[in-house]
């Protein structure tokens, strides 16, 4: 019979996997060498992890509050819930909850997390309890032998509500519906001692990911902005840029790929005017109230005339309005 340790079954470890058991619990990048995860095209893969992810990684251990803005297939999705089932497994009692942009999503990062734990050797494993005869877990939870909970689940206003949270993971930010509600919601409980990890891509300025990005980057709140760029992924070329270039288009590549806000969601000007015009802009001086929405560039001067123009929104939900305050040369004010 096996015996029990810390509510792992070690099955008569040998003193090999007893080491790499004790340092899998207190290194995450060790325990990453034990991951398997799926390939689109080269199917079952060892996760090894490319510079940046460590680097991700390893600002996750450092800070509470992290802020990911990403490129398309950085891996992110992938390092998150390998963090995820690493802190449930060998820490008790922690309550993580993944909130994604809709069910078929927020089932599909679970079952990245299970194929996770059904790879991992027998000796790394903590026993999952729920779930009915060889099911793992159910399709939208996990819970382990050690009182931890992994819970995923898709974007209601009262997500997270009245949850004691340890780790509140919002994945693709920028589209989920309510994310300002359900950071305010969870916001008092994670301010005990929880933590959050919010990654996504660019979709329009003035949402909440959009607001607490800039404001993060500027230091405005508690939050450590992680900017992944696709230069940093090795298998990233300037001939694989300008191929997906050609299939997306440049409206999806600046979301999808360049990460930027400007000239991402449902802009009515040609993309190149615009980042014509972000290149001539004077940096601002300031910004004023509206949670760092109002940016002045110049301070006004008495007599002068001036125009404002307006990018009003569609009123579907789907961007924003904005205004620009310009003399009558076309310096901008605000």
């Amino acid at each position: 019979m096996g015996k029990k340790v810390g509510k792992i079954s070690t099955k008569r470890l040998t003193p090999s996997e007893f080491n790499e058991l004790v340092q899998a619990t207190k290194d995450p990048f060790f325990f990453s060498q034990f991951i398997n995860v799926i390939h689109p095209v080269r199917g079952k893969v060892q996760f090894n992890l490319y510079d940046f992810q460590k680097s991700v990684l390893w600002q996750f251990l450092c800070h509470r509050f992290n802020i990911i803005l990403k490129f398309r297939q950085a891996g992110v999705t992938e390092l998150i819930s390998m963090y995820c089932l690493w802190l449930a497994m060998y820490h008790p009692n922690k309550n993580i909850i993944i909130i994604s942009i809709n069910e078929r999503v927020s089932k599909k990062v679970l079952r990245k997390i299970k194929y996770m734990y059904r790879n991992l050797p027998d000796h790394l494993r903590v026993d999952v309890v729920n779930g009915k005869g060889d099911e793992l877990g159910t399709a939208s939870e996990m819970e382990f032998a050690n009182g931890s909970i992994i819970t995923s689940v898709p974007t209601t206003e009262e997500a997270a509500r009245s949850e004691a949270v340890s780790l509140l993971v919002i994945d693709e930010a920028a589209i989920v519906r309510w994310a300002d509600k359900i950071w305010a919601s969870s916001f008092p409980t994670l301010s005990t001692g929880g933590a959050a990890i919010v990654n996504s891509t660019p979709y329009g300025m003035g949402n909440w990911y959009h607001k607490t990005w800039v404001n993060a980057f500027t230091g405005g709140n508690g939050f450590n902005a992680i900017r992944l760029r696709w230069q940093m992924h090795p298998e990233r070329d300037i001939a694989w840029y300008e191929q997906m270039a050609a299939a997306m288009g440049p409206r999806r590549t600046a979301q999808e790929i360049d990460g930027d806000f400007l000239t991402s969601g449902n802009s009515v000007f040609n993309l190149m005017d615009i980042r014509a015009i972000e290149e001539e802009l004077s940096e601002h001086i300031s910004d004023i109230s509206m949670n760092g929405s109002l940016y002045v560039h110049k301070q006004p001067q008495k007599g002068q005339q001036f125009f404002i123009g307006g990018d009003v929104a569609t009123g579907r939900s789907r961007d924003y309005s904005a205004f620009t305050l310009m003399d009558k040369y076309g310096e901008e004010y605000a």
